[in-house]
């Protein structure tokens, strides 16, 4: 069966994502209208779309890089620079950047609040401006400890993350809200291993006990003999 110039033109038009690829929807269906005009046309100007694509997301992981250095006023007034208009889909990474800007009276607190605790607090600071994909390596990396053994148990002792995720939730609501899951989980995790904890130290107790008792049970035994 032959397919038609109007059915294979519906086929690719269907095929492709509204928000991802506006331009070349449009250059398919001035093909479709004009036969005669020069099909290289399309590759040309996808490649363009493509290219200045990769230059906005260069923008914005550049201004990610610098993003703590910079001034509220400047992250606010690049971000204003940065042309959305043909990519809708870069629009969340933007807002959140531009949220998280207008916060930074409540990262300065934080920052205050957290002594002791420097390593979370730059952790935090890392993952609310990461990409989704490096925001999510960052998650799964968080969770990942090292195995405690009898010899190095205490060295490896995780810090009270449970503590400082609840003067997040309790004090910074706006920002808890930025990576609520993952303080939650970091909540749920650092309890886990208090428990864990315990339980470890609480049976070396009853063993160091029972070996005492054994000894002088023993020394006991002896001076009978």
């Amino acid at each position: 069966m032959t397919v038609s110039p109007k059915q294979e033109y519906l086929s690719q038009v269907l095929q492709m994502n509204p928000l991802d690829q506006p331009a070349e929807i449009l250059i398919r269906r001035k093909q479709f209208l004009q036969p005669q005009s020069d099909s290289r046309q399309f590759d040309t100007m996808n490649t363009s779309n493509e290219e200045r694509k990769a230059q906005t997301l260069e923008q914005i992981n550049s201004l990610r890089k610098h993003f703590w250095s910079f001034k509220s006023g400047m992250i606010v007034q690049q971000l204003n620079e940065i042309d959305l208009s043909d990519f809708p889909e870069l629009t969340f990474a933007s807002g959140r950047l531009r949220k998280i800007a207008t916060l930074r009276e409540s990262f300065a607190r934080l920052k205050h609040r957290c002594e002791g605790h420097e390593e979370f607090y730059e952790q935090f600071c890392t993952l609310v401006i990461s990409s989704p994909a490096e925001a999510e390596r960052l998650r799964s990396a968080s969770f990942t400890r090292p195995k405690a053994t009898e010899d190095d148990f205490e060295l490896v002792r995780p810090g009270d993350d449970r503590k400082i995720a609840r003067i997040v939730q309790q004090e910074f609501p706006e920002l808890y809200a930025l990576e609520k899951d993952w303080l939650n989980q970091l909540a749920a995790t650092s309890k886990k291993s208090n428990a864990i904890r315990y339980m470890v130290r609480t049976l070396y107790t009853l063993i160091a006990i029972t070996v005492g008792i054994s000894i002088l049970l023993l020394f006991y035994l002896g001076l009978d003999s």
